[in-house]
């Protein structure tokens, strides 16, 4: 073997592999390249699972891709020894051995004279093998041997990353799809018409948005023509996030139709998150009940360590609504307190995650004072109030949100 054409080969193979090559590529360009290096007519690989189970083939020509695969039909052949022992085989004459005796009178058959096979190795891992044919009886050297081994390790590693790539995407495309499963479970798919009222809602993920969020919003009937609106952040990122999260959703629903009193529902959501096995997974909340009256809307809100609710008069006066309340989760008296208001025609309640006020660019976070500002001036309605909300934080992050963001608007009609 020429040492500085199979240094050559490996340069070069080195150079095209380092791409992110499908595991198919690199098998084709495997058996191509050995070609070039060792003396034989031609050379098939195998990447196999088991004994039983094979993946990938490639070979250079129809009849090799045949006999390839004819051994593992007949489960015996040089390929599966070389596989399983991890040492090369060698069949210097297909006519005369008998160590095979199925698989060398066919192979026979078909034209080829010779075959060696070289395990596909990495550490104590095995992958297959790479298998070189000759048309006629065929004696390689020491040095083709060494040779092929160099090419068949080197092609393993390779092999080894594009498979790894190759799971990290499946992983990917689960964990994708996983998420939008999740985010799903999150947020409603439309809000319904409230009597009386205008809603709109939007979220808005941050930087690396292929995490769930554990951003969640909520608006749904309750008996005697209440309604219940809830916002709600999970603390953290990630699936176990928004498991709570959709747990969170889900049993305010069920707590709210039991029970009239909104510091009665976070109570019991309260209790549902400190009964749960991760006693380090805290939320924040913001509930409320409306009614539609004819002064007006009634509105019956606690605040669970969440930003404070805005209120916009119709005349463009802006009130914090700062109810005292501790995050869920953290001890069994979170301390929260009821207040009660009336939203009048024109009058528009804002909730938000701290996505949007602890916005940063650079020292500086949007802030609660630039969310007061913009709902002061004369935005019309819920929908282009949140819309406005949103980009003015986009716009204020230089660099793209750090954290989710979102934003739920009642505007009483």
């Amino acid at each position: 073997m020429d040492e500085k054409r199979l240094a050559s080969v490996l340069v070069d193979f080195a150079r095209t592999l380092t791409s992110d090559f499908s595991i198919q590529t690199i098998l084709d360009h495997l058996v191509d390249r050995t070609v070039e290096v060792v003396p034989v007519d031609g050379a098939g690989v195998l990447l196999m699972d088991s004994d039983t189970e094979h993946h990938f083939v490639a070979a250079s020509d129809d009849v090799i891709l045949g006999v390839e695969s004819l051994q593992m039909q007949l489960q015996e052949g040089p390929c599966l020894q070389a596989y399983r022992t991890g040492s090369h085989v060698a069949v210097r004459d297909l006519a005369k051995d008998t160590t095979f005796a199925r698989f060398s009178p066919a192979a026979a058959r078909a034209g080829l004279g010779a075959v060696y096979s070289f395990p596909l190795r990495l550490d104590d891992r095995q992958l297959g093998a790479l298998e070189l044919y000759s048309k006629e009886p065929l004696f390689l050297s020491e040095a083709d041997l060494v040779g092929a081994q160099v090419l068949a390790d080197v092609a393993a590693a390779y092999l080894f990353n594009a498979r790894a790539r190759e799971d990290a995407r499946d992983l990917a495309r689960t964990s994708a799809e996983l998420a939008a499963t999740l985010q799903e479970s999150l947020l409603p798919p439309e809000l319904p018409l409230v009597p009386g009222m205008s809603i709109a809602a939007r979220w808005r993920p941050g930087r690396g948005g292929t995490l769930v969020s554990g951003d969640f919003y909520d608006v749904f009937p309750l008996p005697n023509g209440r309604w219940g609106t809830v916002i709600g952040d999970v603390v953290g990122h990630g699936a176990q996030a928004a498991t709570l999260a959709a747990v969170a959703r889900y049993t305010l629903r069920t707590l709210a139709v039991l029970q009239a009193s909104p510091g009665r529902v976070l109570d019991g959501l309260n209790d549902t998150v400190l009964g749960r096995a991760e006693p380090e997974r805290f939320l924040s909340a913001v509930y409320l009940t409306t009614r539609s009256r004819s002064h007006g809307v009634d509105v019956r809100l606690v605040r669970g360590g969440h930003p404070a609710p805005l209120v916009r008069r119709r005349n463009g006066t802006v009130e914090v609504l700062d109810a005292p309340g501790m995050l869920l989760g953290c001890m069994l008296d979170p301390g929260l307190k009821e207040i009660r208001l009336v939203l009048h025609t024109g009058d528009l309640l804002l909730l938000y995650s701290d996505g949007v006020t602890e916005a940063r660019r650079g020292d500086l976070q949007f802030g609660e004072d630039r969310l007061r500002v913009l709902l002061a001036s004369s935005l019309p309605d819920p929908q282009t109030i949140v819309d406005a909300t949103i980009e003015a934080v986009v716009d204020f992050c230089a660099e793209g949100l750090a954290d989710d963001v979102t934003v739920l608007a009642l505007m009483a009609t």
